[in-house]
């Protein structure tokens, strides 16, 4: 995809929001539970409102009625069985979305730049811990607070000197999968991001400007077989249609919002609660939505494979 989608407009958005979140911070700390909430319509749920014609994309077949309902089934079983374990064990619950997050998200972002194998894997790594664990080490109690509104007996926060010492881990993974330039550049713009920005905001900017921005455009990749020379006129345009065909099953998603808090005896009362009820929602979709995105890696891998032995 050209380097202007994938980098610039990603690398603008968070350099405009690390500037209003340095000029304006009371006001930026105010707007971060709308603005994170936003993303239920600004990229991040449509970005995996496609999932049930991915495979068919992937395959170059089309998705007949037997196979989506089958699919539907084995998505919403799954996203089912995940909200039965936060109801069950709120806490742990969500230790797991954390982890499962910055996997996703970081191998998402390695497939961009490395074919799958062992420099994929650090950075993949590196990159998801960055995202998940800057927020707890630049603002513990911000970030942490979070996490009460998806498990409230989470209990306190431990020391930030226990999650900056853990960055150690994601600067040494980064340093092992030998990025280039361009791929250090994003990562410090990241961490000034996460540093800079309240948890909401910083997390925020990264699930739609960069994780559901480029999920979108790999997918309008692979459902137009767009030339990655062609215009970025000619990748907009594949965008745009791309998200008219998932407004339905984003309206879909968000019906289902109000029923999160009703099962799990929750009574969301204001903005930040609600904030939370949406963590948990995209929590049970991302487990199905991940294991979809890794079987696209994988399949990847294997037309790649099959190719080199042509």
């Amino acid at each position: 995809m050209p380097s202007t989608l994938r980098q610039t407009i990603p690398w603008i958005g968070a350099v405009l929001l690390c500037l209003g979140s340095i000029l304006f911070p009371k006001e930026a700390a105010t707007a971060a539970p709308v603005f994170f909430l936003s993303s239920a319509v600004v990229l991040g749920v449509p970005h995996g409102a496609c999932d049930p014609w991915v495979p068919g994309w992937l395959l170059h077949r089309p998705s007949r009625l037997p196979f989506l309902a089958a699919f539907f089934a084995l998505y919403l079983a799954i996203s089912f069985l995940y909200l039965l374990l936060w109801k069950a064990a709120p806490f742990p619950a969500t230790l797991f979305f954390l982890l499962l997050t910055a996997w996703h998200w970081g191998t998402a972002d390695a497939s961009l730049i490395f074919p799958i194998g062992w420099r994929w894997l650090l950075f993949g790594l590196g990159r998801g811990l960055w995202v998940m664990l800057g927020p707890f080490a630049f603002h513990t109690p911000e970030a942490w607070h979070v996490v009460t509104l998806m498990a409230p007996g989470a209990g306190t926060p431990p020391s930030s000197v226990f999650f900056q010492g853990l960055l150690m881990l994601p600067m040494v993974l980064t340093f092992a999968s030998r990025p280039g330039r361009s791929q250090w550049g994003e990562t410090f713009l990241l961490v000034l991001l996460l540093a800079l920005a309240p948890p909401l905001v910083g997390v925020g900017t990264y699930f739609v400007a960069f994780h559901a921005w480029r999920h979108l455009l790999r997918l309008a990749e692979i459902r137009d077989h767009l030339d990655p020379r062609a215009s970025a006129f000619v990748w907009l345009q594949s965008l745009g249609r791309l998200l008219l065909f998932a407004v339905p099953l984003t309206v879909a998603t968000l019906l289902l919002l109000p029923m999160v808090p009703r099962f799990l005896g929750l009574s969301p009362s204001n903005q930040e609660e609600w904030v939370g009820t949406y963590l948990i929602l995209l929590a049970v979709l991302t487990l199905p939505h991940a294991i979809l995105v890794g079987w696209m890696d994988w399949k990847s891998l294997s037309i790649s494979r099959c190719f080199s032995f042509v």
